[in-house]
Parts: C-alpha cells; structure tokens; sequence
C-alpha cells in the first residue's frame, strides 16, 4: 500500500497539478506569516540594504542570525537559522556572499561554530555573477592559498580539494588571527544543479547529502551546516526539506510518517520563499520517496509511475539498449544504489592537525535495533568509481608483451587525465575573465550612479535661478 507521500505524488504527477500544489503551498505560508513576530525591518533598513543580494528575499527579524560585533549597529547578515525540531535539525539558510559580505559570512562560520558549508551554486550561472569568490581557489588553479579578511580579522586557507562527477569537496582551514585559534572547515559544492532548476537525477543528489551526513556536518554536536545557494531559498530550500524528511522516515521506520507540504510551510516560517518552483517541489518528492525506499529496504521503481514514463510508453517505440543505458543515468527512480563514492581526503599538510570525523550519534535504548541512517544509505552506494580486479595472468603469454599492454594503458590512462585537467583550468580561467569583467561593468554602473546624484541639485539651483531672473524681469521691473 502507498503512503500519503507516495499517494500523493501519484496524483500530483497523474493531473499535472505540480503548480496548483506549489500555489496552494505559497499561499497557506504567506497566511501563516502575516502576524507581527514575521517583520523583516533590520533587512529593509537603509543601513543594511546593501547587504542584500536580492531586494525580495529578506531573513525574518525572529530568525535571523545576529553577528556579535563591536558596533552594536552591524550585526546584520542576510542569513536565518531554520529548526526542524521533529527531526532534530538545525540549518543557517543564507545568500552566496557579495564581495561587502564575504568578511560576514566567515564570521558566522565562526561564531556559530559550523563544521561545514553547503554551496549549491556555480560563481558565474548563465553569464550572472550568483555568489562572490569567497573561499581561496588555491595556488593549483591559478590563485592564492589564503584569503584574510581584516574587516573580522580572519584568515581562510585552502587545504585541498577533490573533485567529483556533480560535485566539489574542500578542506578549508578558518583561523582567528586575533588569538590565532584554528578550525577545520568542509565545503562541499555541488556543481550540477542549474539555478531555478532540478538536479540531473535524484540518485547524484543523494549520493551528495549521503557525503555530507558521512562528514558529521549535519549533527547535532555540533554547529548548523551553513546552506546557501544564490539567493539561499530555491536549492537550499530544496536540500533542507530531502534531508529532514529522510531523517524523519529512518526515526519512524515509515513512510507515512512525513506530511511534506506541512513540514515545507514550517520551514517557510522561519525563511521566506523555500522551494522557488513547482519543478524544485516534485523533484523534492522523487528525492524523498527514492531515499525513504532506499532505506526502508523497498524497490525504488515498485508502484509509481511518472507522467514521463506514461508518456513514453503512450507515444514512443520501446528504446534500443543504448538508450535504456543512457536513460538509467538520469531516472527518477534509479537502482537503490547510488552512482558515485565520496572521495578520499587529500594528503594533508602540517599546518593542521589530523582530522577526527565525529562519531555517529549512540541510538537510545529503544532504538538499539535500527540502524544509522547513513550506514543504510552507505550499504546501497555502487561503488562506480572503484577500478576492477586484476585479471589473471595469460597462460603462454610473454612477459615482454604484458610489459608493453600495461604500458599503453598507462599512457591512455595519464592521458586523458591530463585533457580533464586542461579542460577544468580552461574553465575556471573563463569563470576568472567573466568575474573580472563583471566587476568592471558594476564598477563604472556605481561610478555613473554617484555622478546622476550630482545633477538633481544642479537641476534645481538652475531651476531657482531662471526662476528669480524672470520673476526679477517680469515683476520687478515694472
């Protein structure tokens, strides 16, 4: 039998009603928010207006994060902590960082004492500057190691990186350089999910969050993970529902435990605007049904049916077995396995300490019987990265000639390594160039703005001159 989440998508994919759903789910949040307690003045005050990305998405005074600093007048940050308390989760929803913020941002990572940052964007997205640069690149891509921010007084150094097929890992290290008092700190960013859009597959973004539970950045020992994707509502709002409602339905051992819609309109107290689309929506459903079934045991393709895979069966003839491989890539409901490993850490350097990875939270005793949720998930990953075994010796084969097939292999191998290698510089030199450009053009946008200031007193005192010399030589005069 279905669950009301599984029912519910069944219908919601059945009538085409995707965008009813997310209007009736925008309207019953702005209902729920027009009391006092949801004012957003600290983010519409002259003083802080610059401070923000976009003019509409604006942190709740109630739950906003509040920066301790000197000035009592400048504790403000386009960020809001966001608590599901039924799943035990705490998350810091915020905007990619201007180029004002950046100090900001590092500070709240500091403050709040966040073992990881979230990134669900690309700097430069349709050839739109979405978030500042505000981590170090690193000397092996062309930049520095260190970034300091004296306006907090902090300094970030990269400390590595690994990529991966949909995203990038980081080891940063965050240093007060007033007490010289270090923290290591994970970015994780995804790199394929397109802004107002949906991942390739609910599989690559599973195998993702799987990555980041596994790091312990979503415990609750320790600080909120910091979410933020351009304007910290769309992606990560996205993120944030998957996550708490997985851990709802490992807590409970069921699907039927999880009223989606309802869960979204409380986060939505706390955050405006989560989940920007009807398309962000659905795919949040496929994303909790394949994990929830993952978890449970259950076939991920069992009972559902999407419109797509309706239509296809209506409309097309049966695919040749090289489309099915091709399909099987990006389904919504993929094999329980997900398609990727997370990655090794890179050798580390002596500036920090080896890093321990928190343990798993201890289940009560009433729970002793059922397992982490992310040695469940780590049970269904397909490990597609990991190379096969040897094959064995050829009987009669020379030794000579096994030498020069390894060898040709080896070449084949560092070869097309060293392509992947030119083609991501010659990207992020092209990401640099844009980013250098863009700069230039708001530049010269802010520079003529200071000057149209000038004109509108220039106007007036000619206005008020003219004015006097004909009411001097009409009235005056005569």
């Amino acid at each position: 039998m279905l669950s009301q989440v599984e029912q519910e998508f069944q219908e919601y994919d059945d009538g085409r009603l995707w965008m009813e759903i997310y209007k009736r789910v925008k309207n019953e949040s702005s209902l729920a928010t027009m009391e006092d307690v949801f004012s957003v003045g600290q983010a519409r005050s002259p003083h802080n207006r610059q401070k923000n990305r976009y003019r509409d998405v604006s942190p709740y005074d109630h739950s906003r994060v509040v920066l301790q600093k000197e000035e009592a007048d400048d504790d403000y940050i386009n960020a809001s902590l966001v608590e599901v308390p039924e799943a035990g989760r705490k998350y810091i929803l915020t905007q990619g960082p201007l180029d004002n913020t950046c100090g900001d941002f590092w500070l709240m990572v500091w403050q709040q004492r966040t073992k990881a940052v979230v990134m669900l964007n690309r700097i430069i997205e349709k050839g739109t500057l979405k978030c500042a640069q505000y981590w170090p690149p690193g000397i092996r891509e062309g930049g520095e190691d260190d970034m300091i921010f004296e306006d907090v007084s902090l300094r970030v150094t990269n400390q590595g990186e690994q990529d991966c097929k949909h995203y990038t890992m980081r080891w940063l290290e965050l240093e007060d350089m007033a007490t010289g008092d270090k923290r290591e700190v994970l970015h994780f960013q995804y790199t394929t999910w397109p802004d107002f859009g949906v991942p390739t597959s609910p599989t690559a973004f599973l195998n993702f969050l799987k990555v980041v539970r596994e790091a312990g950045s979503l415990d609750s020992d320790v600080g909120p993970a910091i979410i933020h994707c351009s304007a910290g509502i769309g992606r990560s709002g996205t993120f944030c529902l998957v996550d708490s409602c997985l851990v709802l339905i490992e807590k409970h051992k069921a699907m039927s435990c999880i009223d989606m819609r309802q869960i979204l309109i409380s986060m939505r107290s706390y955050r405006m605007g989560l989940i920007q689309t009807p398309d962000q929506l659905r795919f949040s459903y496929l994303a909790v049904i394949q994990g929830g079934r993952a978890l449970l045991g259950q076939d991920a393709n069992s009972n559902i049916t999407t419109q797509e895979e309706t239509e296809e069966t209506d409309d097309f003839p049966e695919k040749t077995q090289e489309e099915t491989e091709e399909t099987e890539e990006t389904d919504d409901f993929s094999d329980k396995k997900f398609d990727e490993v997370p990655p090794p850490p890179p050798t580390r350097f002596s500036s920090l300490p080896e890093y321990t990875r928190a343990k798993p939270v201890v289940p009560s005793s009433d729970e002793d019987d059922t397992e982490n949720i992310d040695d469940q998930l780590a049970a269904l990953i397909d490990d597609d990265d990991e190379k096969p075994p040897a094959l064995p010796p050829k009987k009669g084969s020379p030794s000579e000639f096994e030498r020069m097939i390894s060898r040709e292999d080896d070449e084949k191998e560092q070869s097309m390594h060293d392509v992947r290698r030119r083609v991501r510089d010659e990207r992020r030199k092209s990401t640099q160039e844009k980013i250098k450009c863009m700069k230039e053009r708001q530049r010269k946008s802010e520079a003529w703005k200071k000057r149209r200031t000038y004109f509108k007193p220039i106007g007036i005192g000619l206005a008020i001159l003219v004015g006097s010399y004909f009411v001097y030589r009409f009235y005056l005069r005569y």
